[in-house]
Formats: C-alpha cells, structure tokens, sequence
C-alpha cells in the first residue's frame, strides 16, 4: 500500500506543469471550490491549467462587544517560477498579521 501511495504521489509530481512564458495569460480556472461553514469558518481550494494551486482556510473569532472580533486564516500558494523551479508559500494571518514562509524568502 504504502508503494502504491508513493507510485502516485511521483506520478502527480511528474506532472506538475512547466511554465511557460505568457502562459498565465490564457490561463483557465479547472478548480474553484468554497465552503462557508454556518460559524463563518471556511474553506477555499483554486486551482489553474497553468499549475497555479491556492488554498486558504479560516475562522471568524468572536469579539467582546457585538461586531468586533478578528479572522484567522492559512493557506498554501504554489505556481512555476519563469526558471522551472516549483514555489510554495504557507502563510498565516491573524491577530499578529500576515507571516508566510517559504524556501525562497529568506529567514531573519
């Protein structure tokens, strides 16, 4: 099983998209997905035919007073730099702001 699971994850892989050049001009949207939970919670899932994947969650968190409060959400970006190389970005915003992360910014 678990050679299995690895054969699809190499497979899925392989056949991330290369970017090409103006690609994202024509780009089509194959994957827009959104959940709205009834406490204001959601899910987000984006995805283009040109490898860009976006995906993002939050919550709404109660204030002390009636409409005041804050959200906090994730998520993932990924796209193909212009070099071929695959970049991913975690990010988190919240009370204490927006922090992402990632191979390619560099740490303080």
């Amino acid at each position: 099983m678990k050679l299995l699971l690895l054969a699809a994850l190499v497979s899925v892989a392989a056949a991330t998209p290369q970017y090409v050049r103006g690609s994202d001009v024509n780009a089509r949207t194959i994957k827009n997905e959104f959940e709205q939970a009834i406490d204001n919670s959601y899910r987000s899932e984006v995805e283009t035919d040109n490898g860009i994947v976006i995906q993002a969650q939050g919550e709404s968190l109660p204030g002390p007073e009636p409409e005041t409060g804050s959200m906090s959400m994730s998520g993932t970006y990924e796209y193909t730099a212009p070099n071929g190389q695959r970049i991913r970005v975690d990010w988190v915003a919240d009370e204490n702001g927006y922090r992402a992360t990632s191979d390619v910014i560099p740490q303080q």
